[in-house]
């Protein structure tokens, strides 16, 4: 499940990347995509809140049009 973003705050990529590597979630402001770094089985993976199936789901990368634009995270 999803929770809510915080929207106080903006952030550039490379500041809400930081925190999602300390388990904060990171939310695209120009797509409202969401996306966590789950750190299991040894390894991390990136994962995509998928809104039609209500779940997280694995995915390789962050659209290249969200990289430039601003992030909220979740606290």
């Amino acid at each position: 499940m999803l929770a809510d973003v915080n929207k106080t705050k903006e952030y550039s990529f490379q500041q809400a990347w930081k925190m999602l590597n300390k388990g904060d979630v990171m939310t695209s402001k120009d797509t409202g995509y969401s996306y966590k770094i789950d750190k299991s089985d040894k390894r991390n993976k990136l994962k995509f809140y998928n809104p039609v199936i209500a779940w997280w789901q694995e995915c390789d990368y962050v659209l290249t049009k969200e990289i430039f634009g601003l992030w909220y995270t979740q606290f």
